[in-house]
This record gives structure tokens, C-alpha cells and sequence, in this order.
């Protein structure tokens, strides 16, 4: 009987390592699937240009040419006014967001269903249907060709998802925070600014995140509404100088180095702030 069962275990116990190897060399695979992009452009990023084309497939440089990311240098215009947009919209959209959230979250008021489904409907609406009025109203604003454009809308929440996520959020946050500070004598912006606000940090970090990130590499936004070329931000700069019909169409070691200097901030800020991200995005989406 001892006999039988010890076979059975250690039958199960190979089986179990047999499946866990198995796992690991599929997410192996899968990580170079994955890296392999980063790797293909980090070394054509440091090659000279008779590298990049040779007929023959180069793995890496003989000798790194630092001097290919020279080419950032061309770009501080560009840099100085996607800075603009991505600061203002990084500090305001989730404090805007925050506000519209918080009476969704913390009261009841009459019509207050009505408007959270309407807030929600516009999920729906696909970015291309909201495009021509948006373009309608700058332009009867005065918007039109103006880096604000680019901004404006930070001072009105942003998307109805995040809302949605910082509402659900804040509904997690004990109410009785909020009678204790009203008794102390506080008025609803102390309960919003010192109570409530402070516990929503991780929900804010990812709303902070993905702002900068979406908007550092925003290409169709500035495209529409701006057409000097001296208020381009970096992405449409980019593809204007390195697209087929750019000067720099051919410069393929440039491209790529520009390509690195446009994904660095996104991974940098993705390794810093990841655990309040997915903790954000996790408990805002299952809370309340």
C-alpha cells in the first residue's frame, strides 16, 4: 500500500514539474517575442547608416555610434511644447476627474442616475465620432492651430473610464471620515482636499500615468488641430521628419534613435510607478 502510494506521488510530482518547465520555456519564448522589438531597434539605434542597410542582416554594431541620438538636439522646440501639454494635462486631469468624481461618489442628488448614465454612455462613442464636433467648437473658440488645444480639456475630467474608476474608488472610502470631519466643523472641500483625496492616491498615480504616457505620444490629437510647424509636438514632428516623404526617410539609424528617446519615458515611469497602477486599476475597478 505505501509502495503505491509513494509511486503515486512522486508520478505527481514529475508530472507537476514536467508542466511547471513546460510553463517556464513558453514564458521564456514569450519574453523574447516580446523584448525582441526593443532589442531591433536599440542596436540600429548605435549602428552606422551602411549597417542598417547591408543587404546581409546585422545583429549588432562594430562599433556604437553614440553620435545618432545627436539628433534629440534637433528636437528641444518639440520637446519644450509636448512638455507643455503633457505637465498640464498630467496635474489637472486627474484633479478635475477627482471633482467630478467625488459628488457621484459621496451624495445623493436629484438626477444623479440620469447624469452618471449619460457620463457613462460616451465610452460608447468611438474617438472618430467625437472628433468633428470637437473640431466644430475649437475652431469657434478661436482653438484651432494653438497649442491649448491640446490642454484645454484638462480642466474637464478626461475620459468617462477614468472617472468611472476614481467614483468607485472614493465609494470605498469610509463615510464616517466624512461625518466626523463635518462635526469637527469642516466644510465639503476639507472632506474632498484632506479626506477623501489623500486615500485615492493609487487611482490617481494610474490617472496621472496613462495621461502622460497617452500624451507623449499623441499623434492624431496635434495632427487635427495644429498645422505650424513650430507648435508640433514631438510625435508629429517625428513622423513628419522621418515618414517616407520626410528629408529624414533614409536616416533609418536616426529614426530608431529617436524611437528609443520616445519609449524611454513611458518605461521609466511604468518601472517606478507599477505597483500603484495595477494596485489603482485593481481596486478601483472591484471597489464599491
Amino acid at each position: 500500500m505505501k509502495n503505491t502510494v509513494y509511486a503515486v506521488n512522486r508520478k505527481s510530482k514529475r508530472k507537476k514539474r514536467a508542466l511547471t518547465a513546460v510553463l517556464y520555456i513558453a514564458l521564456i519564448l514569450l519574453s523574447f517575442y516580446f523584448l525582441f522589438p526593443f532589442f531591433f531597434v536599440i542596436t540600429r539605434s548605435l549602428m552606422t547608416i551602411s549597417e542598417v542597410n547591408s543587404p546581409s542582416l546585422v545583429w549588432f554594431p562594430a562599433k556604437p555610434v553614440w553620435e545618432n541620438y545627436a539628433v534629440i538636439g534637433n528636437y528641444f522646440l518639440y520637446l519644450k511644447n509636448t512638455l507643455i501639454v503633457v505637465v498640464i494635462n498630467a496635474v489637472f486631469l486627474p484633479i478635475s476627474g477627482a471633482v467630478i468624481a467625488f459628488p457621484f461618489a459621496r451624495y445623493q442628488f436629484a438626477g444623479k442616475k440620469v447624469m452618471f448614465s449619460l457620463l457613462m454612455s460616451t465610452v460608447m462613442l468611438p474617438w472618430v465620432v467625437t472628433s468633428i464636433p470637437i473640431y466644430i467648437l475649437y475652431a469657434k473658440l478661436g482653438l484651432l492651430n494653438k497649442l491649448a488645444s491640446q490642454w484645454i480639456g484638462a480642466f474637464f475630467g478626461g475620459g468617462a473610464m477614468q472617472i468611472f474608476l476614481v467614483i468607485q474608488y472614493m465609494r470605498a472610502v469610509p463615510k464616517s471620515l466624512d461625518e466626523a470631519a463635518y462635526i469637527d466643523g469642516a466644510n465639503k472641500f476639507v472632506v474632498f482636499s484632506k479626506i477623501v483625496l489623500p486615500q485615492c492616491k493609487n487611482i490617481l498615480v494610474f490617472y496621472a500615468v496613462t495621461t502622460i504616457i497617452g500624451r507623449w505620444n499623441d499623434y492624431m490629437g496635434p495632427l487635427i488641430y495644429i498645422w505650424d510647424s513650430e507648435k508640433f509636438t514631438l510625435a508629429v514632428a517625428f513622423y513628419v521628419e522621418y515618414s517616407f516623404t520626410g528629408t529624414g526617410a533614409m536616416l533609418i539609424n536616426e529614426k530608431m534613435a529617436m524611437s528609443v528617446f520616445m519609449t524611454l519615458p513611458s518605461l521609466i515611469l511604468f518601472a517606478f510607478f507599477q505597483k500603484d497602477m495595477i494596485e489603482g486599476v485593481k481596486i478601483g475597478g472591484i471597489k464599491g
